[in-house]
């Protein structure tokens, strides 16, 4: 194959087909479990056999999303799929958890790993650390610039895969907890909710930070669409252009992979250009609005579609008047409109009115179609005002076109074949049938070719008779003769050994891609060895429970020291701050520490693009004498084993079963963080196991989201909505994104402008201090950033309090209700207990 990858969504057996007739190169798919769009349609086990064979027969590939954290009861149940997942012979399985790319690595080596985009992968590290994971692809990031991807294509060693098109994520794909928090749902286990698309008002300081915003939708981002800079994503060496959209209709699959499959081949011949039609189909099939993410930099409010979340089809004309006693309304039209499309009024009053087109009138008169500039009167079941804006939400002729791609019993795919018919008199004729990549299959007629009396066979007649290929996924290409004269064989023998070949043909294709037949039973027991092994290196005597607080600045640093932190991690994003801190503000945080007894960890942010690392490099490297230890959340560091004595893996890293538990164990980490889904009876499983301490999240409000959009900025920039004239308005302030029901989500900005949404209520499990003992944490950790001092200092105090006291009081001590009450006081939103009780779907 020349040219990248054409990928494109699976979510049922008509968006496949869809898909596969349309030009794809590869499908991705999920089956019934384990998958990130638990809400799609997905395949069956069995389904899923077929499914394979239908895309290798057409020569396409098929990669098996199993991209979610898995906990350890599902460890056997996920091994099971994989085995699975193997044996129908899918080309790939895409994976989020780290310790399941680590088992599949080292138990089914045969299976290619390509590493889901919700690791986060987004620089050079972490790409190093995937590919000493077995990892074979990377899909990237969204977040990621051009020019970063055409560097970590040429130094990751990784094939790179990126969305072109469809919807995009707010925050940071594997690192969004909003859904899981607020919801129960999460985004980790496939189930995310989207309260990205609900609206929320920016307030500063209790008040509503702007007068007129563009929309109520400040978490919703356009769609994405690269259509017009695919030499640009070609030049930079990209592997795999991706169409986001297992929840899509197939019409919307076929559309879109339609276009962008012309669009590549028009590249490739070398003149390309996108027309006006393609255009308007990519934007009426379905849309938000269009961006171009941050392939060009940040984007700013142009990013943003504020005020619709969902389809808003293409702008079809406005309203001229509306006539209540028919209950129609008179349209001027910008476009042309057919009877069957559906048209959406954005009403003046009330929101949004929407109907099907089954009655069109032109000056009185019944009309099928209508061109631009005509006002044409339609039936609308809701009052509509002068002036107000219409849409066409559905093209109806797009659509039936679309529809006759997968669901008609002829194939659009056509893979030519090269035919070669040997026939002599007295003997079978032989058929042999070769495709473009060399598999071939022979066929013989079932009776011997006789002498003709009257019509002998003819290169034509064979090329007529052998070229009826209607309903196959193949054409003739060439027709190699070897031909007695004066021969004949009847028709249907012809028809016979054509249709015996391609059958043929068929199954050498679907054999090919399947493995040796890896038995379930055996695998299982593999596994079993496997995850066995790993939870019999328990962990040496952890000695005295410890407290750590992460804060964001020197006030909170030191209202932590003094109410009794043992460890505290800074500065982390410095959210807030006016400037990166330094060196000198680190030393003099690490005298403080040491004056009060506790010890500094120097805290990298999450999110590091390769730009940023140089810097925290160096940090770490100058002022390695005054702290104790690298709290990382970034997977790139832990690509080089053993580089930061002292580093603890942060729950970003979403360490969700022993498998991950132990591989950051292994690869240098001295203490691990959980996954703050986890419940309390899997805490227990992971840390009586562990081969390190582990830490647990018990108090403060969780970040939810981490977004290169910065909703402060763009609603308050001065200039054209780009962010090029923001003049740090968050830094004016305290802001917060007020929900529908008023809760208050507190927002921080770093000092890289990188947006970071808080919980609206704070987590506080005080009572279950002495259970998660019990369970063998050895650390809690208290979140403060955004907080001012003396909030820190109460919170802390309490922690300290009833830590010490558990101690003193061994395992069967009961932690009093005052605790909680204090610190119900300080939390006027409420407070939660996460999922320590509840878990996630």
């Amino acid at each position: 194959m020349s040219g990248p990858e054409l990928l494109a969504p699976a979510g049922n057996w008509d968006a496949l087909t869809a898909a596969v007739q349309n030009g794809a190169d590869a499908v991705y798919l999920g089956v019934t479990s384990f998958n990130a769009r638990q809400s799609a349609a997905n395949f069956e086990p069995r389904e899923l056999v077929r499914a394979v064979d239908y895309a290798h027969v057409r020569d396409v590939r098929v990669y098996a999303a199993v991209n979610v954290l898995v906990a350890d009861r599902e460890l056997e149940a996920v091994a099971a799929l994989l085995g699975d997942l193997y044996n129908a012979g899918v080309d790939a399985v895409i994976v989020q958890d780290l310790g399941l790319m680590r088992l599949i690595r080292d138990l089914l080596p045969g299976l290619e790993v390509h590493a889901s985009t919700q690791t986060t992968a987004h620089n050079l590290p972490t790409l190093e650390l995937l590919k000493g994971l077995g990892v074979r692809r990377a899909v990237l990031a969204r977040e990621l610039s051009l020019d970063e991807i055409a560097f970590l294509r040429e130094q990751g060693g990784l094939e790179l895969e990126v969305f072109v098109h469809g919807a995009l994520c707010f925050s940071y794909s594997g690192q969004c907890l909003m859904s899981s928090l607020v919801g129960g749902r999460s985004g980790n286990r496939g189930r995310c909710t989207q309260p990205c698309s609900l609206p929320y008002t920016l307030y500063r300081d209790g008040t509503p930070a702007v007068a007129s915003a563009p929309g109520p939708y400040v978490l919703r981002p356009r769609d994405l669409n690269l259509s017009a800079h695919l030499p640009e994503l070609v030049r930079a060496g990209i592997d795999a252009l991706k169409i986001e959209g297992r929840m899509r209709r197939p019409e919307y699959v076929a559309t879109v992979v339609r276009i962008y499959r012309r669009l590549l081949d028009r590249l490739a011949a070398g003149y390309f250009h996108v027309t006006e039609d393609e255009q308007r189909d990519l934007a009426q099939i379905f849309n938000r609005g269009y961006s171009t993410g941050y392939f060009f930099g940040r984007p700013g409010r142009l990013l943003m579609a504020y005020s619709r979340p969902s389809n808003r089809g293409i702008a079809l004309g406005r309203v001229r008047r509306y006539l209540p006693a028919h209950k129609t309304v008179e349209i001027i039209l910008d476009a042309p409109l057919h009877v069957g499309d559906t048209v959406e009024v954005w009403v003046s009053v009330g929101g949004r009115v929407s109907t099907v087109v089954r009655d069109m009138r032109v000056n009185g008169r019944p009309a099928e179609t209508a061109a631009p500039g005509t006002v044409v009167t339609v039936p609308l079941a809701g009052r509509a005002r002068p002036g107000d804006r219409v849409f066409k939400t559905e093209d109806a002729a797009l659509e039936r076109r679309a529809r006759g791609t997968f669901a008609s019993a002829r194939e659009e795919k056509s893979i030519p074949l090269s035919f070669r018919v040997s026939v002599r008199g007295g003997a079978p004729l032989r058929l042999e049938v070769t495709d473009p990549s060399g598999f071939s299959a022979t066929a013989e007629t079932q009776v011997p070719a006789a002498q003709a009396r009257r019509h002998p066979l003819t290169v034509d007649t064979l090329k007529a008779q052998l070229g009826r290929l209607g309903n196959t996924p193949f054409s003739m290409g060439e027709l190699y003769c070897e031909l007695d004269g004066g021969v004949m064989l009847p028709l249907r023998e012809l028809n016979e050994v054509r249709r015996r070949a391609l059958e043929r043909l068929e199954g050498v294709k679907i054999a090919a891609r399947r493995p040796q037949v890896l038995a379930p039973d055996e695998l299982a027991t593999r596994v079993r060895d496997y995850v066995g092994a790993r939870a019999a290196a328990r962990a040496t005597q952890r000695g005295r429970p410890v407290l750590t607080v992460s804060v964001g600045d020197p006030a909170g640093l030191e209202a932590a020291v003094d109410a009794g932190a043992d460890v505290v991690y800074f500065p982390g994003e410095g959210l807030g701050a006016p400037h990166d801190v330094g060196p000198e503000e680190l030393s003099e945080a690490a005298r403080v520490c040491r004056r009060g007894g506790a010890s500094l960890v120097l805290w990298w942010p999450r999110i590091l693009h390769d730009r940023e690392l140089p810097r925290w490099f160096g940090l770490t490297e100058k002022i390695a004498p005054f702290f104790s230890g690298v709290l990382a959340g970034n997977a790139g560091a832990f690509s080089r084993p053993k580089a930061h004595p002292g580093l603890v893996a942060d729950y970003p890293l979403n360490v969700f079963n022993r498998l991950t538990l132990c591989l950051l164990a292994e690869l240098g980490a001295a203490r691990v963080i959980l996954s703050p889904e986890l419940t309390l009876d899997q805490v227990r499983e992971l840390a009586l196991n562990a081969p390190v301490p582990v830490e647990v999240l018990v108090h403060g409000a969780l970040p939810v989201m981490v977004s290169e959009h910065c909703v402060v900025g763009s609603l308050m920039d001065t200039g054209g909505g780009d962010g090029s004239h923001c003049a740090a308005p968050c830094r004016t302030g305290r802001f917060t994104l007020k929900d529908r029901v008023g809760l208050d989500f507190p927002v921080g900005t770093d000092t890289a402008c990188r947006m970071h949404v808080f919980n609206a209520k704070d987590l506080c499990v005080v009572e279950q201090i002495p259970e998660l003992l019990r369970c063998g944490v050895s650390s809690f950790r208290v979140e403060g950033r955004l907080r001012t001092a003396g909030y820190l200092h109460a919170v802390v105090a309490v922690y300290r309090e009833v830590v010490d006291r558990c101690v003193a009081g061994g395992p069967d001590w009961q932690v009093p209700p005052k605790y909680k009450e204090r610190l119900q006081a300080l939390s006027p939103q409420g407070l939660t207990s996460g999922h320590y009780f509840r878990g996630v779907l």
